[in-house]
């Protein structure tokens, strides 16, 4: 875990040309996906790239004064950049100095964000349908219909260049000059590797698949900890050729293999490697957060079951987490986590789905965000729990719930909780 100090370092570099269209597809296209603080943020590096030629490294404490952001919520900006390509961040130690290189790229062009499907979707999600095909027709361009008969002259005809002039070998070699580029969104699923490991043990070709079929699939991957190889054996598997185009894929099959699948190999390293002493602290801190990002959901109820396989049950929870509630991996193992830890280690469905709605709503991405969440609503809570008072000798007594003795889990959550109060930075600053 990474924790962004306001001493830290930074410089700014452009990866692509930005052009004055750019705002505008900015401001329609990607705000209602990042939010305005981060908009506000990636217009204040740009900025930077110029600012940089008097002054070539600032440190994060004066970004942050010019943004009035506190670190927690520029971390949070950032990513939301780093998300949909329009950042990358790369981080330098030296000494222990550190410098964050922040490389900026354009964004898509409408033609191309309306072709995302990942981007296109998040639109509709953020604004709904009506607005977002209202965007859609903001940059509709209509092919005139030619009329009469085309005589532009051609470059050749004009210039009648004489290809072997010693100018056009010189301009031969590649050019340093800075272009356009947008950056790529990063997945976890790869699609290559998956394609390529199904032609080698079926006939399936890729344009049997629509684009709803593949991110279905990349989603269940994901929940479940399936490799590309083990998720193009399961669809093989349930692939229908004689069903319509949208409906070769059995997917209540296949999510019943990938649920049945599970990494072992991990798990038995996990154990062999488990440390002896698991008292609270920051160390242990770290690492839970570290598996619960860094885990699937299915990988990590597996672990916390010491490497039994979870409940159908359970799984079922877990994938409507994911499908109704839109949940990231990291946040549906800090639910799991904390329904477990605080209902005697049993997943209730209700409270899964009551707590998964509210940290949708807050917009939770992360373990921290989710754990930052739930810390506020559970010492919320407990403050307005009172005492159970009786009558006895006309004297109002309390009375002392005696609660069962049971052993004390190796990471409760109360200590979790105050370790992020220790670790965060002063605002939630992880990077």
């Amino acid at each position: 875990m990474v924790i962004l100090s306001e001493k830290d370092y930074l410089d700014v570099k452009l990866a692509s040309l930005i052009a004055d269209y750019d705002k505008e597809t900015l401001a329609n296209l990607y705000q209602p996906i990042i939010g305005y603080a981060s908009l506000a943020v990636y217009f204040t590096l740009v900025a930077e790239v110029k600012n940089q030629a008097v002054t070539s490294v600032i440190s994060h404490g004066q970004l942050l004064n010019r943004l009035q952001m506190a670190p927690g919520d520029f971390i949070t900006a950032r990513k939301r950049l780093e998300g949909v390509g329009l950042l990358r961040t790369y981080l330098e130690e030296k000494n222990n100095v550190k410098i964050y290189h922040y490389q900026i790229f354009a964004p898509k062009t409408p033609y191309k964000f309306f072709d995302d499907t990942l981007l296109f979707g998040m639109l509709i999600k953020a604004v709904g349908d009506v607005d977002a095909n209202r965007f859609k027709m903001i940059y509709h361009f209509t092919n005139e219909e030619e009329q009469g008969k085309d005589i532009s002259s051609s470059f050749i005809d004009v210039y009648q260049p004489n290809f072997d002039d010693p100018s056009f070998m010189k301009a031969l070699g590649s050019t340093d000059a800075i272009g356009r580029r947008s950056g790529k969104i990063n997945s976890e699923f790869n699609y290559d590797l998956f394609f390529s490991q199904l032609s080698q043990i079926s006939q399936i070709k890729e344009d049997a698949f629509t684009k709803k079929d593949m991110k279905e699939i990349e989603r269940l991957s994901a929940l479940n900890g399936i490799s590309e190889e083990e998720a193009a054996s399961a669809v093989a598997s349930v692939f229908d050729a004689y069903a319509s185009k949208g409906k070769h894929v059995d997917f209540e099959k296949l999510t019943k293999l990938f649920q049945e699948q599970t990494d072992y190999s991990y798990l038995l390293n996990k154990r062999i490697n488990r440390s002896k002493n698991t008292n609270s602290g920051t160390s242990d801190l770290a690492r839970k957060i570290n598996l619960m990002e860094t885990r699937s959901p299915k990988t990590y109820l597996t672990i916390l079951q010491n490497g039994s396989q979870p409940a159908s049950s359970d799984l079922k929870i877990v994938d409507d987490l994911s499908k109704k509630f839109r949940l990231p991996n990291p946040v549906i193992n800090a639910v799991v986590d904390f329904v477990l830890t605080t209902n005697n280690n049993v997943l209730s469905r209700s409270l899964c789905e009551k707590i998964g709605g509210s940290l949708a709503r807050e917009g939770c991405e992360t373990t921290i965000d989710a754990m930052n969440y739930l810390k506020k609503v559970s010492r919320s809570n407990r403050k307005k729990e009172a005492p159970v008072m009786e009558v006895k000798d006309e004297k109002v007594v309390e009375v002392k719930e005696e609660k069962p003795k049971k052993a004390k889990p190796k990471l409760n959550w109360d200590e979790l909780l105050d370790d992020i109060d220790d670790d965060d930075g002063g605002e939630n600053g992880k990077a």
